[in-house]
C-alpha cells in the first residue's frame, strides 16, 4: 500500500506524462524543451509546476520545472500554431 505522499508524486509525474506529451509535441500549442544552465531540464528528476493555457475552447497545462542546478524555476516559452 502506497502512503499519501508516494500516492501524490505518482499523480505528479502522471500528469507530468500526459501534459508533455501534449504540448512538445501538439498541434494547437507547442511549448519548447526547458532549458537552464546551458541543459535541458529533466522534467522527472526536478519540481514542477502547471501554468493553464486557454486557446479557444480548449485548455492546455505547460510545464515550469526548477532547474536542478540553480533552483530557478524555468518559465514556459510556447507558441500556438492553430
Amino acid at each position: 500500500m502506497l502512503t499519501r505522499e508516494q500516492e501524490k508524486k505518482a499523480e505528479f509525474r502522471l500528469m507530468t506524462a500526459i501534459c508533455s506529451s501534449e504540448v512538445f509535441e501538439g498541434r494547437t500549442v507547442r511549448q519548447e524543451r526547458p532549458t537552464c544552465c546551458g541543459n535541458i531540464v529533466d522534467l522527472f528528476a526536478s519540481d514542477v509546476s502547471f501554468r493553464e493555457l486557454i486557446v479557444g475552447s480548449r485548455v492546455f497545462h505547460l510545464i515550469e520545472p526548477s532547474c536542478p542546478m540553480c533552483g530557478e524555476r524555468v518559465r514556459a516559452l510556447y507558441t500556438i500554431l492553430n
